[in-house]
């Protein structure tokens, strides 16, 4: 888990450089870096990332030609078409695929569609430097991690968190004969489901953002959901990662004033260089879910920083209302496995997660009740000359 969080880390603060000093995207905040690690883990990643981002490229590129679509609405359509590839690989060759290759196609589906919708949004007359620095910085991070898989360095990385990238599944270790022998952690859900899981989590959070403007992750808080099956610590990581990265957030914008895309690097970065200490203190042996916990909370705190001030009381209770929902569902159509959140399925226990649900809605428009339409608002701010954007 050490190499993982050194690459993406590296990574994410490298992309928050290059965009400071020269506006690039190179693909988005997360997706080169972790594309880095997911390379590193299975190189068959390379291929299908690059094949799934040229097809959602052109899909978005057709769509946005044939309709009317506009910000918010071409990122998802990206996702979209980007996530058909692997999801359809995935279900179509399941039998076929091995384990590792497997949970990287499943969770790494969401990369193509985000490096598309940025490469559409730079003029065409920068997309080929983007597209270079993007190349080279791919290159330093999978240079970076195949140095730091060594056998003379496995007994420290390899061994003082989960191995990761050590891990007999990695394709690095086992091509440099550096494994770390570990009994592999079981599918926390069949794939499938987990699948239905996640597309519940997006059209929630749409929901989220277009009612309350608060954005909750598009895949946050279904992750979180198919974590709390494995392990209840990884949830305590979550918070603890994410306050940690808001303050650090905060820190940076008050004395550096650096905003955007930027202050996703530092958020980011930040979560990520936290959560091994913090992983380290706590019973966690999943070091992939570790990882990704740390990636959704940076970009969490992200976005609970850029919230309004009239919705930030809403992010919380928006979260945990979406989480305890979600979960309910996982074990809905998880088909009852004994898991740790609730430790056996039990109609009690689902019946108090919809009531927690229903107890944040309540709240949440308690608080919302009697304000004006969030885009209302803005538009009379344009209109009378308010909107400096």
């Amino acid at each position: 888990m050490i190499v993982a969080v050194t690459v993406t880390a590296l990574g994410v603060f490298a992309v928050g450089l290059i965009t400071q000093l020269f506006g690039y995207r190179t693909g988005g905040t997360i997706a080169i870096p972790v594309l880095a690690v997911y390379t590193l883990k299975n190189a068959l990643m390379l291929p299908i990332f690059l094949i799934s981002t040229l097809i959602a490229y052109i899909g978005l590129y057709v769509v946005k030609h044939r309709t009317l679509i506009y910000g918010r609405d071409e990122l998802l359509v990206a996702m979209a078409i980007g996530s058909g590839v692997p999801l359809v690989l995935l279900l179509a060759v399941w039998h076929f695929l091995p384990e590792s290759l497997r949970s990287v196609v499943f969770i790494g589906s969401i990369l193509p569609g985000l490096a598309a919708y940025n490469y559409h949004q730079i003029k065409p007359q920068y997309r080929s430097r983007d597209l270079l620095t993007t190349a080279a910085l791919l290159v330093v991070l999978v240079a970076t991690g195949w140095i730091l898989v060594a056998p003379s360095l496995a007994e420290t990385l390899g061994t003082l968190t989960p191995p990761v990238l050590y891990s007999p599944t990695a394709d690095v270790a086992v091509l440099k004969g550096a494994v770390v022998v570990e009994e592999l952690d079981p599918t926390i859900l069949a794939r499938p489901v987990a699948i239905v899981v996640f597309l519940i989590g997006v059209v929630l959070a749409e929901r989220v953002r277009s009612r309350y403007g608060v954005r909750t992750g598009l895949v946050a808080m279904a992750l979180l959901s198919l974590y709390a099956l494995a392990n209840t610590w990884l949830l305590v990581l979550y918070l603890a990662v994410l306050v940690v990265a808001y303050l650090g957030l905060k820190t940076v914008h008050y004395v550096t004033l650096l905003y955007g895309r930027v202050l996703i690097s530092v958020a980011t970065g930040t979560a990520l260089i936290a959560v091994v200490p913090l992983a380290l203190s706590l019973p966690i042996t999943r070091g992939l879910s570790a990882y990704f916990v740390a990636i959704l909370a940076g970009v969490n705190a992200y976005s609970w920083h850029v919230t309004a001030p009239a919705q930030r009381a809403l992010f919380v209770p928006l979260q945990i209302g979406s989480f305890l929902l979600l979960l309910a569902t996982t074990q809905l159509i998880g088909l009852a496995r004994p898991t740790l959140i609730p430790q056996v399925f039990e109609i009690p226990a689902i019946v108090a997660m919809l009531v927690g649900v229903v107890a944040c809605v309540v709240f949440v428009e308690w608080r919302t009740v009697d304000r004006p339409d969030q885009e209302a608002v803005f538009e009379a701010s344009i209109l009378s000359g308010g909107g400096d954007a």
